[in-house]
């Protein structure tokens, strides 16, 4: 990879703006892509040709329904229809010639855990083959096992790439994301090992030392996470895509906590600007795994 690697910002970090001025925002603060989330560009005329005027890539766009089965944000419950309005976001992204969009396995709750495979696995594979079509990477996201274990079935990255081969699209890939994957077992030498067959974005962000609840990240290098260690993992493995900024920083928005020091309170472009030195610093003290 280069000495500067490719930085792109997720809308969600930057939640209360618009679609316009996510575009003006990240091209001040020096990203080159934007991670499109569907909800932003609801009712925007001619997204895709403010996007290319604006200068960005799109990188890892992420769809109003993301999983097959539900997650705790709003959609509807049952799996072929959920798998329609997946199918259907790839479909509207691709005018937007994205890296990556994102899916989930979903929670099937209590349906038998035979049913629920065949459920995913059938729902993952029509979405990869709507993505192929398109020349589209569809990636899968595994995540964090106690923190959202409750998302989803996909905690890990081996269960991923289980899924995965049972899927058998080229399409799918292994969505990493840095704040669900840095403490799990063996993460750096599974990193490494897969860097070269993950999808071509990678999600960052940082952990806080303590998280509040679900939507309570921290900005790149702010936090507990050893991002040098991963990026070495990345690097070392011949990773070559976007790193893409993630950020949840709950202001009442999705929860009743009110944080008095959400970052989606601050201003947007030095929010961008500090999350993006941070990273840098991270990717320039990067190791290679021992």
């Amino acid at each position: 990879m280069s000495a500067t690697p490719r930085f792109s910002v997720s809308e969600i970090t930057t939640f209360r703006q618009t679609f316009e001025e996510d575009l003006a925002t990240y091209r001040e603060a020096g990203a080159q892509g934007i991670g499109v989330w569907e909800f932003k560009i609801e009712g925007v005329e001619d997204a895709p040709a403010k996007l290319r005027d604006s200068g960005l890539a799109a990188t890892t766009c992420i769809p109003g329904t993301l999983s097959i089965y539900p997650v705790p944000f709003p959609g509807p419950d049952d799996p072929e229809e959920r798998t329609q309005e997946l199918c259907a976001a790839i479909e509207r992204f691709a005018a937007f010639e994205p890296a990556v969009v994102l899916c989930l396995a979903g929670q099937p709750g209590e349906t038998p855990e035979a049913e629920a495979r065949r459920v995913i696995v059938d729902g993952l594979r029509r979405a990869a083959k709507v993505a192929g079509e398109h020349g589209i990477v569809l990636g899968l996201e595994p995540l964090h096992r106690e923190l959202y274990g409750h998302w989803t079935t996909t905690t890990d990255v081996p269960q991923a790439l289980d899924l995965i081969a049972e899927v058998d699209e080229p399409a799918l890939r292994l969505l990493y994301d840095v704040y669900h994957l840095w403490d799990t077992d063996g993460i750096l030498e599974l990193t490494r090992r897969h860097a070269r067959e993950l999808a071509p974005s990678v999600h960052i962000s940082d952990r806080r030392a303590e998280t509040r609840n679900d939507f309570d990240r921290a900005l790149p290098g702010e936090g507990i996470i050893d991002l040098p260690a991963i990026f070495g993992a990345l690097d070392e493995g011949g990773f070559e895509g976007w790193f893409d900024l993630e950020i949840f920083s709950d202001d009442g928005s999705f929860t009743d906590l009110d944080f008095d020091d959400s970052l989606w309170k601050e201003d947007a472009v030095e929010v961008v600007r500090r999350a993006r030195a941070g990273f840098l610093r991270a990717w320039e003290a990067r190791r290679a795994p021992s």
